[in-house]
């Protein structure tokens, strides 16, 4: 299956400025509403091109391979690593769920 990937999308993320997008992709991952209508909209237009992405669409079929080997190893290592391994493990779902919810946080902004 061949991604559809919107070439004018790319070409409006591309030409804004380094910290904008920055912004635009933060808030995304923490779960926030962006500051204005505009922003919104490319981030909900981010979001469903990152839903695109391989590592999105087998997110689940490289964390739990990724997750136990590292919690392996930190039964090994140190019992401060399997705390690092568990966390990091917990925030890529939670950013992987706040990437599949950007239009339902945003939808304020998106009806005006």
């Amino acid at each position: 299956m061949t991604p559809n990937i919107d070439q004018d999308f790319a070409a409006r993320w591309n030409a804004m400025d380094k910290a904008t997008r920055r912004q635009i992709r933060r808030l995304i991952r923490i779960g926030r509403s962006q500051e204005n209508t505009m922003d919104a909209r490319l981030a909900v237009q981010f979001a469903e091109f990152q839903q695109t992405r391989p590592w999105f669409r087998y997110f689940w079929l490289w964390l739990i391979p990724v997750f136990l080997g590292g919690f392996y190893a930190g039964l090994h290592i140190h019992p401060i690593v399997i705390g690092i391994v568990a966390g990091l493990a917990a925030n890529a779902v939670l950013v992987h769920w706040n990437f599949t919810r950007v239009a339902k946080v945003n939808a304020s902004l998106l009806s005006q």
